[in-house]
């Protein structure tokens, strides 16, 4: 469902929609001050995947525009669009915006451009960095303000046991175990990474700095990592989530895989890498509730993926480029759509930290 707020711009916003297959979108003509719409409905748009917000609907400042869509932005895994027709590129108010993390923006003076411009950001990628990057400008980082919105979540099924198995070798398969982990860790959620192949690497984790060895595991950035030959120590702790990294799938591992609850495969897009794949999907071609999260892939090679795929995979995912395996902010989306029959949201938590909280600009919008 998509959400407009505009007030002359109804009209181009009804015929982009309707061009591109897109089902009717509720517009709000009436919100005098997104700030105070931003308070009031913060909690009521979970049935949202897209936000346009027309800018020339307000007469606020730069900053409290800013601070409204962040809280929005902070609070959903929703797409915010700014209409900020004629606004030239490098205008202030935009490259705060785009500072925030917003790259879908419709300022183009003509009707056609305009339309065009919303074409891309409707599309099933939207626009993404390299797409936005031209309304960047240097703000002073002081002047930034960071704002904090957490939901807190409950587990809805006890001691879950999850799978990640490759098609073949190098190819992310403890990486994407371990951005799982961190993922799950961040919702406050009992979990550890359990090592279940032949290579049993991640004992080489004792090299980097900060890492605890205790009891039979290695702790590490708040998450518990177990090696192959203390793994059933993990059953007495009682997780609530078991993260085992199977290495390649194979005759050898198939069975241990398909006997957990969520089974993820980690695959790649490129030339040299389908005959694997395709291996992969002969061994499980029969188990439709497997999840394939594919590495650096291109947008051509998304697209090609899931044209060709479609017929046999019904969960494909793409997963984000990190240098960083132990983030909690990769594949974010990604995850809460896989785990989402086993965690659920508990609850709102608002923190601030530095300068012009949410905190307080919430409150004076009251």
């Amino acid at each position: 469902m998509i959400l407009a707020i505009t007030r002359e711009n109804e009209k181009l916003i009804y015929e982009v929609c309707k061009e591109n297959g897109f089902e009717s979108p509720q517009v709000l003509t009436g919100v005098d001050s997104l700030k105070r719409f931003a308070v009031q409905e913060l909690r009521n748009l979970n049935n949202y995947k897209q936000i346009i917000i027309d800018i020339s609907s307000t007469k606020e400042s730069e900053d409290e525009i800013v601070q409204s869509v962040v809280a929005i932005k902070s609070m959903y895994n929703i797409r915010i669009i700014i209409v900020a027709l004629a606004f030239q590129e490098g205008n202030n108010l935009l490259s705060k915006l785009f500072n925030e993390g917003i790259y879908n923006f419709v300022n183009a003076s003509t009707y056609f451009e305009q339309k065009e411009q919303f074409r891309n950001c409707l599309s099933k990628e939207g626009c993404q960095y390299k797409d936005a990057v031209r309304f960047r400008q240097k703000i002073e980082d002081g002047k930034k303000n960071k704002i904090i919105i957490k939901k807190e979540y409950k587990t809805l099924k006890q001691f879950v046991n999850i799978a990640v198995a490759g098609t073949e070798k190098h190819i992310g398969v403890t990486t994407q175990a371990i951005l799982i982990t961190m993922f799950l860790k961040s919702l406050n959620m009992n979990v550890c990474y359990i090592c279940s192949n032949d290579k049993d690497e991640i004992k080489n984790i004792e090299t980097l700095e900060g890492v605890i060895k205790k009891d039979g595991l290695y702790s590490y950035k708040g998450i518990d990592l177990y090696s192959n030959d203390n793994k059933i120590d993990a059953m007495q702790y009682g997780y609530d989530f078991y993260i085992y990294d199977y290495g390649i799938l194979n005759e050898n591992t198939l069975d241990n895989f398909l006997s957990k609850e969520v089974k993820i495969i980690v695959g790649g897009t490129k030339a040299w890498e389908t005959d694997e794949t395709f291996r992969v999907l002969s061994l499980l071609e029969k188990i439709p509730e497997v999840n394939y999260i594919f590495n650096f892939s291109s947008n051509e090679e998304k697209a090609k993926f899931r044209k060709i795929l479609k017929q046999y995979i019904k969960h494909i995912y793409f997963s984000e480029i990190t240098t960083d395996t132990f983030s909690s902010n990769i594949n974010t989306e990604t995850y809460h759509e896989i785990f989402k029959e086993y965690i659920a949201e508990k609850s709102n938590k608002l923190e601030v930290v530095e300068n012009k909280g949410l905190f307080s600009f919430l409150k004076r919008g009251k």
